[in-house]
């Protein structure tokens, strides 16, 4: 009797229970034009809430339907305390390292070297020898003057205005006007004549010697 009393009593609790949850439910028709969305703000509640409480996987809903919307209209959800403990976070200390003061080491002075004395040279004394200077008398004749004299005489017969055909040879020794250099005077005529053959021939013997093989000196 005892063991009924107490099942008794346990599923009228248990029917109280349904009833009272049964009772705070509340549940509309859904209308033409009606979205999940819009039903869950009309309603103060959230799509996904009315998609457990109506056992939905989507979004779609169909005119005339029923769907539950929450007890009252109201639908609460316990605030999410979060329990996540984040420890604090250590400072490491650095270690400052020390270092000790690097000693600059001081060069060593530098010695200049004892400047090289060089012994004096004696410059040797350059023996030149002497030079010298040639002859530009107009006397000169080589070897023998006679040489000379039948020179002259075979260019123009001893005379000193004597020019040739095409006035370029000049005077006794019908020498090149250019050689002359303008100065026709019998003294001019002696000097260049003499120094002609002495640079040609070496004398008066060795002009007169080619006059011979030649014509012409």
């Amino acid at each position: 009797m005892k063991n009924q009393l107490i099942a008794i009593t346990g599923a009228l609790a248990l029917s109280t229970t349904a009833f009272a949850g049964a009772a705070s439910a509340k549940e509309i028709t859904i209308q033409s034009g009606d979205t999940l969305s819009e039903l869950a703000s009309t309603h103060n509640t959230t799509v996904s809430t009315l998609q457990q409480l109506n056992g939905l996987t989507s979004d779609l809903i169909f005119a005339g339907a029923q769907l539950e919307v929450g007890g009252n209209g109201v639908a609460t959800q316990a605030p999410v305390q979060n329990t996540t403990y984040q420890a604090p976070v250590k400072q490491v200390q650095t270690q400052t390292t020390y270092k000790a003061p690097v000693q600059q080491k001081q060069a060593a002075p530098v010695q200049k070297a004892a400047p090289v004395q060089k012994a004096p040279v004696k410059q040797q004394p350059v023996y030149k020898a002497p030079v010298k200077k040639a002859s530009t008398s107009s006397n000169y004749q080589g070897s023998s003057s006679s040489a000379k004299s039948w020179i002259a005489m075979k260019e123009s017969t001893n005379n000193y205005n004597a020019r040739s055909a095409t006035g370029k040879y000049i005077g006794k020794y019908q020498l090149d006007r250019s050689y002359l250099n303008g100065d026709y005077s019998p003294a001019n005529q002696e000097r260049v004549a003499d120094k002609y053959v002495k640079d040609r021939y070496g004398s008066w013997n060795n002009a007169k010697a080619a006059w011979q093989q030649k014509g012409w000196y």
